[in-house]
This record gives C-alpha cells, structure tokens and sequence, in this order.
C-alpha cells in the first residue's frame, strides 16, 4: 500500500533498482574472478603470458567485487532503514484507517439507536438516554426554566443577576450523604461479590476482634498499615482501631507512639507514653527495644501471655523518617533511618506472640520508602485510604494476591467511589480476601487527645502514669512503715506497671522513697 505523502516511500522505490545493478556487477565481478583464477589451472597449455594476463584480470576482479561489497554493505543498511521507516509510516496510517472507521461505525450506531429510542413514549426515553449516554441525541420534553423572584443586583446598562438567598449546609453531615443512585449500584456489586465490597460499617470491628483474640493462635491482623493522603483520616482511623483492641485488653493496655510532626496530628487514642518531633526518634528506639525485651522477660517468668497487657507501637510519618534510608534531611540521619527500618520490620515479624500491635502510617505504600521488606508487608494489615487505593490495584502482586477479574472489579469500585467524593478504603487483610469498604462516620466528640507538656513529665517516669505509679508505691511503703526489700519492690512495681523492673530501677525506687544510703 502506498501513501502519497511517505517520503520514505519514494526513496525506498529510488534505491531499489540501484542496488539492483549492484547486485548483478558484483555477480560479474565474483565470477570473473573465479575465471581468471581457475582458468590456467583448467586450460594448462596456454602461453606463460596468457595465463599471467588471465590471473592478473582474475586479481582485477577480485579486488573491485571487494570494494563493491565494502560500499555496498553501508548502502544496504541505508535501504533497510528506510524500508523500516516506511513499513512504521503505513502501520500507522492504517491503525488511524481503522480508527476512523470504527470511530464512524459507533457514531453511526448510537444515532440509529437514538432514532429509535426517540419513537418510544416520552416517560420512557429518559431512562434509556442515561443508559446508554446517549445525551443530546434524544429528544426530551423542554422544561421551562423556573423564574426566581428575588432581590437582584443592577448592572451597567440595565441587566440584572439574581442574587438569592442561599441556605447553609450542615458540613458534618455532608459526608454521609451518599448518592442514592451510587448506593443502588454499590449494593447490587455488593450482592454479587460480598466479600470483595463491604457496605457494612462491621468490618472494622471485625478486623479488631480477630486482632484481640485471647488465643494467639486464633488470631490475625496483628499489625496495621494505613497509608493515605494529607487529611484522609489514617490517624483517626488508627485511632479507632487501637481504642477497639485496647478495650479488649485483660489488663490496661500500653499504647507507645512516635508523632514526628511534633504534636501536630489531633489523635483519638490516649498514650501511655509519645516521643514527639523527629529529634526524638532515636529515643523513641531505645524505648521501644526496652519495651520489648522486658515483656520477653515478664512471658517467660509469667510462662504464658494470659493476663498480661496489649501493647501498641504507634509509628506516624513512615516513608518521610524512612526517606529511602536517607531519613529526612537536616533532621533524621541515614543512620537513624536504618535503626527505624529494623524495629519496624522487628515488630512486623516478631512480636505478634507478645501481644504487640505495630500501628504504622504514611503516605506512600511503596516497600522502598517504607523500609518494610516484601515478606514482612505480608505480615501487616493493609488499609489504603481513598485514592491510592487504585494506585496499589495498579501494582497488585506487591500488595495483594487476587484474581484479575476481582482486581478489575475493585479498580472500578474505586473509579466509581472517587467520582462521587464517598470515603472507602482497601483493606487487605492477612488472611482473608481483599476488599473495598465504605468507611463510616464516627462520634468523636471529646475523643481528640493531647499529650501532656513535656514539663510535666519526671526524668525518670516511663510514662505519663508513672506518677500515680509513685503515689501508690509511696502509700505502699508507708504502710509497711520500714524498708523494702528488693524482691518486694521488683514485685509490687510488677503489679502496678504489669512490667520488671531493673536493679537500676529499684535503686532509683528506693531514692524516690527517701534511702539513699
């Protein structure tokens, strides 16, 4: 097929013949080669000075076939150049053929079906038109424009813009208002793939529940991951989700955070203890290997972890401290980085078996920028807030592990979702199907926490309850009116706190209680 305006198509029927010629004088020149060569062998009884002539031409030959091949070698990378190049110019012309005519053939059949749709009653056509998209091709009855009778504002040369009056919104209330004809979809999608769309608000406390189970065998979900955009709702979510753990819990739960935005996130959880700003993060380590270590200690002692305390780490701010092991500049060291990413990964694959939950948050899910390995994401559940819920469909065998078509799905659900403004999120659990979830509204008046000043807390607490800790110890030795022993204070500290206490610590201890000798 030739294209009129293919320059490539002129030069390719250009060069063809030349190299044509070429081809046939180098055959001239192999084979009188080959003549001059051979021939005195063959023909022996020729004069000395024929056969001289005939090898001399023979090496005539031989040298001009090598200059021909050696020019002709380039000309012939020339000629398939622009044979390609002709070959890229006419695939495209006739995908844009194609396109055109199937792009004509649609037209053409939606104008055929408006034409028909417009010979159906007009209650009908409507229904019909938003079924098929079919707006501005079917005829519908002219409504006539309402007139507003209002006060309005007069312009230069004599026209006027109404100016009515405009009803305020609840703005709580906006989110929970879901477009009726959405919620008739979701709902039908929902009948058919109920464990891949959960309209239900349940399902968060049934990630908790299965989170909390007494039996640590029984249980799953151990550990969170949320990620989502600026002011997509992670730390009220996570929030809500330590407070439905810890409400759990056979004794008083330890909830222990990292707030690298320095007490800026207004969370709905109270802590036992927070290390607030990134300056603090290399405490916020230190602390939490403590913490570990020591309920190793009270499990092993106790033998069992029946009767002891839930403890959270909460980490907010994941990839910005992680920075692809960089940390953050002028703020958290690479060194520092390294440090985070082990006691994160340490706490995803560890300590489930001490009643230990990870909360972790961020923005970007990505396994380089969280520090988190590919096998210990497996080891978190997984909750994606709005968008970047399509992000992570887009890469699923990072994250996920589902059926294309139930991927495809779940890509639609979100598309479907975003366009209508309703908040959802995609929740991978760790041992159950992934799915799309509406996330409800929830009650938090006079939930929001601050963390106590700074100035407030003792040097040596553990905790913003320490105090009452000492209060109690304090009344304790009083009451026995003498000195405690070592083994006396190591076990009442272990009753109030639920923790060991150092030989350190009861040094620090007897001091607090007036024998410093």
């Amino acid at each position: 097929m030739q294209i009129h305006s293919n320059p490539f198509s002129r030069d390719k029927d250009a060069y063809a013949p030349l190299l044509l010629k070429e081809r046939m004088l180098m055959g001239l020149f192999a084979a009188t080669a080959i003549a001059g060569t051979f021939s005195p062998v063959i023909w022996s009884q020729q004069l000395n000075e024929s056969k001289l002539i005939q090898q001399l031409w023979g090496l005539f030959a031989s040298g001009c076939f090598t200059a021909a091949a050696y020019t002709r070698k380039q000309k012939e990378k020339d000629y398939q150049a622009i044979a390609t190049a002709n070959h890229k110019i006419v695939t495209e012309h006739l995908k844009g053929e194609f396109t055109y005519h199937q792009s004509k053939e649609q037209i053409e059949s939606r104008r055929k079906l408006a034409t028909y749709i417009n010979t159906l009653p007009i209650e009908e056509r409507e229904r019909w038109m938003q079924a098929y998209g079919l707006h501005g091709l079917v005829e519908l009855p002219q409504v006539q424009q309402a007139v507003i009778d209002a006060p309005s504002r007069q312009l230069a040369g004599g026209t006027s813009i109404p100016n009515p009056d405009i009803a305020t919104v609840n703005e709580d209330a906006v989110q929970e208002i879901i477009n009726p004809g959405v919620m008739s979809q979701l709902q039908a999608i929902a009948s058919q793939y109920p464990k891949y769309i959960r309209l239900d608000p349940e399902w968060i406390d049934e990630l908790c529940d299965s989170s909390a189970l007494h039996n640590l065998s029984d249980r799953s979900n151990h550990h969170f991951m949320l990620v989502g955009g600026t002011q997509s709702g992670k730390s009220t979510l996570a929030g809500v989700i330590i407070n439905k753990i810890a409400a759990q819990s056979q004794k008083p739960a330890i909830v222990l955070g990292s707030d690298p935005k320095d007490n800026v996130t207004r969370w709905l959880c109270k802590f036992s203890r927070r290390f607030d700003g990134m300056k603090e993060l290399s405490n916020w380590i230190k602390f939490v290997t403590e913490v570990v270590e020591n309920r190793k200690t009270e499990i092993a002692k106790v033998g069992s972890t029946n009767g002891i305390s839930e403890i959270f780490f909460v980490q907010d701010e994941v990839d910005t401290c992680y920075g692809k092991g960089q940390g953050f500049p002028g703020r958290v060291t690479p060194i520092i980085a390294k440090e985070l990413q082990a006691i994160w990964n340490f706490i995803a694959k560890f300590t489930a078996g001490l009643k230990c939950h990870g909360i972790f948050l961020g923005q970007s899910p990505l396994s380089e920028e969280t520090g988190f390995t590919r096998p210990n994401l497996k080891n978190l559940c997984f909750i994606a807030l709005g968008q970047l819920s399509s992000y992570i469909l887009g890469k699923p065998a990072d994250f996920l592990n589902a059926k294309p078509e139930i991927i495809e799905l779940l890509k639609q659900v979100c598309e479907l979702l975003d366009a209508e403004g309703i908040r959802y999120a995609l929740v991978v659990p760790t041992r159950n199907n992934p799915y799309i979830a509406l996330i409800p509204t929830f009650d938090i008046t006079g939930m929001e926490q601050k963390h106590q000043p700074r100035e407030s807390e003792s040097k040596d607490s553990q905790s913003p309850t320490s105090s009452n800790w000492y209060e109690e110890i304090n009344a304790w030795a009083k009451k026995i009116a003498r000195r405690p022993t070592p083994a006396e204070l190591k076990t009442k500290w272990q009753e109030l706190t639920g923790q060991q206490l150092s030989d350190k610590g009861v040094q620090l201890l007897l001091e607090h209680l007036g024998h410093t000798d």
